[in-house]
């Protein structure tokens, strides 16, 4: 299960977020540039099964993702299974998606359906690494665009996803973070 938040954001409150994870222990951070492209079928299979498929170059490492069955509070936290494996295609990730524990039925139906893309994230990504006791959290600093059908809009947010740990302290630094700069959820 992936839990994380996510809130908008503009180039002041990434450097808001920045500045406050610097001021904590156990933080380390890298940059990396993301390309997302996510799949569907002109029958809209992934979405009837409540599910998201990602294909995404992360730097020159190649990540297909699959995504089941969001659920969203209206603080900005969601929670939802996920799926990762190294692929340079998404044939190649449906192919492997299942030994990383993806539903063998559903990819198959996707391997043999005619996917396209829907909709293309191109962005930096500000991560960094934030340990409080046994709890690990990655704070991602997102700034790029969205494509779709020929149109563009920006992508700004801020992303906090619980890596290892417990969760009370994760749920803690979350509701700190969102309240230290009055951030505002990301539907």
């Amino acid at each position: 299960m992936e839990c994380e938040y996510k809130w908008r954001a503009d180039e002041a409150l990434l450097g808001g977020a920045l500045l406050w994870a610097s001021g904590r222990l156990g933080s380390a951070s890298r940059t990396i540039h993301m390309r997302s492209q996510y799949f569907d079928s002109a029958d809209g299979l992934l979405r009837q099964n409540e599910a998201a498929l990602r294909l995404r170059l992360e730097n020159s490492r190649g990540v297909c993702c699959m995504k089941l069955r969001n659920v969203s509070t209206t603080e900005g936290m969601r929670t939802h299974e996920e799926y990762e494996c190294e692929a340079a295609t998404i044939e190649e990730g449906l192919a492997r998606l299942p030994e990383a524990g993806a539903p063998k039925d559903l990819c198959a139906k996707a391997a043999s359906a005619e996917l396209a893309v829907q909709c293309t994230v191109d962005f930096m990504r500000v991560a960094v690494l934030i340990q409080q006791n046994d709890t690990v959290c990655e704070l991602a600093l997102d700034q790029g665009e969205l494509q779709h059908e020929g149109r563009t809009a920006p992508l700004c947010e801020i992303e906090l996803e619980h890596i290892v740990g417990s969760e009370e302290p994760f749920h803690a630094l979350a509701a700190e973070l969102a309240e230290h700069l009055s951030l505002v959820p990301e539907p």
